[in-house]
């Protein structure tokens, strides 16, 4: 298997980053998910519908507690990941303080708000004393044991993205198993030691975070992390940019709120019983699940737009982008498949209702149709959020998050009942796909004839075709011939010859360096993606590797008054810009020769 990884892993850097970043964003959204899936389960099976309905119709008020923090997290993890890609490291640890700060002062004002109002709350989702006393009741006990989690559920959201980007993904892995046993492990013994109610539930799911948080803080102990608490260096302007950064999310997040409250509103107005309100919490909670898939690319395709971005690397964009939304259409489709044919199964899982579930094999297999499309356009939004196309992704995600869904789900309800209400869910996707279309069709004010046209990226983008060297680098003899072709690339370009040399010197030092020394354990051979840009009589030269960390300007620190790494030092001093960062455990190499 490491071997196929390794043959994969040295055709493309791009896609092993990727893939890699990616999946562990599904899997660990999948099981932060699949908490609260098990929660359902398990509370409709020991403690009866009236519980299970009350958890599900909470669901869009805890969505809008994370909806404070989103945009910051978001906002932090997109200026983070500029900041690291021009080296400034000093932005970036301000950014991740100041995110850190604003979430701890937010999770205190949702804390009072939900202790003093929580009558307000319940009103906004149809729920009251007087018309659903039963319902009200059970909300109330959820979400006093869901509160002193809260807190530990927001700091996540902000420190989770953060160390992805700090070559954590194996502990925020880990911290995903760690959540989902310890939730398991509490909702089990508050049903079946303690016989507990909906209040044991929240409390287990309470637990379960705290636990996460301080397995995922112990990240930031380490030597190696990139990022420490710096208060000095927050500015303005970086408050600014977060808010900018984020605001799509926050946009995205108070749409599907609002579209949430509304449509259970809707379904309650038109519900005959209490099984169309578990049916739709069912195909509510399957479709949170699958929406990890959407998620989990969209966030790694977010932080990694933002790297090549700020670069101006117009080829490994376009590289990053055509293959992350086909890799979102094949995992997509195979989920798609899968879950249709299991929607029995999986409906089964929740209750032996005959009525419940044959309106939740209904809801299921609607929401198995719109997960390609969900996926597609998630990845898509957030490509365009990573090169700052904020308004566009705003306007999509009022149509996608409140006016499409929405719409869809009134005139369904009219004709169907709660039967168009589960099946609105697909066709508002349907929908959205078509809007996303003329959105590219306006901007380009035709058809996309090419990859570059769904990309939406000026054509004067990290410079013409004539202005970049592209070279793959995976032996000695590829050094040298990359030497060669990178001062004959100067010499052509109008660089004097004595630049042009320091330029392939530049070269030979570094990725020589890379193959000599660059292999992983457990894999035979290494890959170096480098690139020379000319503009304007200025040399900028990236290298991006998947292999064995290597921080030159630490090894030059470390080294300072020995012998070592002469040519390294050679290379730094020559140079006006050298700077490194590791980012989804690759190395990066930006250089640049005034």
């Amino acid at each position: 298997m490491s071997e196929l990884f390794s043959r994969f892993r040295d055709r493309n850097v791009i896609p092993s980053m990727f893939i890699s970043v990616a999946v562990t964003m599904i899997f660990t959204n999948v099981m932060s998910i699949v908490a609260t899936f098990i929660d359902g389960v398990i509370t409709s099976r020991f403690l009866g519908s009236f519980d299970y309905s009350s958890v599900s119709l909470l669901s869009p008020v805890i969505s809008f507690f994370i909806l404070f923090t989103a945009s910051t997290s978001t906002g932090c993890q997109i200026v983070c990941s500029k900041a690291i890609g021009v080296g400034n490291r000093d932005e970036a640890n301000a950014t991740f303080t100041y995110s850190l700060i604003y979430a701890l002062f937010m999770a205190v004002f949702i804390l009072v708000f939900c202790w003093f109002f929580p009558t307000l709350l319940f009103r906004i989702t149809g729920v009251s004393l007087t018309s659903h006393r039963n319902l009200y009741s059970h909300m109330l006990s959820y979400l006093h044991g869901y509160m002193p989690g809260i807190p530990f559920m927001i700091l996540i959201q902000v420190i989770v993205p953060i160390i992805v980007l700090d070559g954590g993904k194996s502990r925020f892995t880990i911290s995903s198993i760690v959540f989902l046993l310890t939730d398991i492990t509490g909702d089990l013994l508050n049903v079946l030691v303690f016989e507990g109610d909906v209040f044991g539930m929240g409390l287990a799911t309470s637990v379960s975070y705290f636990v996460q948080l301080l397995f995922l803080s112990a990240h930031f102990l380490s030597k190696k992390s990139y990022f420490r608490l710096s208060v000095k260096n927050i500015r303005r302007p970086i408050i600014s940019e977060i808010g900018k950064a984020g605001n799509p999310t926050t946009v995205k997040k108070l749409f599907s709120v609002i579209r949430d409250i509304v449509i259970n509103r809707i379904n309650l107005s038109v519900a005959v019983s209490a099984a169309a309100i578990v049916a739709l919490g069912i195909q509510s909670d399957l479709n949170t699940l699958m929406l990890s898939i959407g998620i989990g690319m969209g966030n790694a395709l977010l932080s990694m737009t933002g790297i090549y971005y700020s670069a101006q690397d117009r080829k490994g964009l376009r590289k990053l982008f055509s293959f992350s939304m086909s890799f979102s259409a094949a995992i997509s489709l195979t989920a798609c498949v899968v879950v249709f044919f299991l929607a029995p199964a999986l409906a089964w899982s929740y209750t032996n209702d005959k009525e419940v579930l044959a309106l939740a094999v209904l809801g299921i297999r609607c929401m198995a149709l719109s997960i390609p499309l969900d996926t597609m356009s998630s990845s898509f939004q957030s490509y365009l959020q990573g090169i700052r196309k904020r308004k566009i992704v705003n306007g999509i995600s009022f149509f996608e998050r409140f006016f499409i869904p929405v719409l869809a789900a009134v005139f369904l309800a009219r004709f169907f009942g709660s039967k168009g209400v589960l099946a609105s869910l697909f066709l508002s996707k349907l929908f959205l796909v078509l809007v996303m279309l003329v959105i590219v069709i306006v901007k380009n004010k035709h058809l996309p004839r090419s990859i570059y046209g769904w990309m939406l990226i000026p054509q004067d983008f990290g410079g013409s075709e004539e202005d970049n060297l592209y070279i793959r680098i995976k032996t000695m003899e590829d050094v040298v011939k990359a030497r060669d072709d990178s001062e004959q690339f100067c010499i052509e370009h109008g660089i004097e010859d004595k630049r042009a040399l320091y330029c392939a010197l530049f070269i030979e030092e570094m990725a020589g360096n890379v193959v000599l020394h660059g292999k992983r354990k457990h894999f035979n051979s290494v890959c170096c993606d480098f690139r020379l840009f000319i503009n304007e009589n200025k040399i900028s030269i990236t290298l991006r590797d998947y292999c064995r960390q290597f921080d030159p300007n630490r090894y030059i620190e470390t080294n300072q008054n020995e012998e070592k790494g002469l040519g390294i030092k050679m290379v730094k001093n020559l140079s006006s810009d050298f700077r490194y960062f590791s980012a989804f455990n690759s190395n990066n190499l930006i250089i640049v020769i005034d």
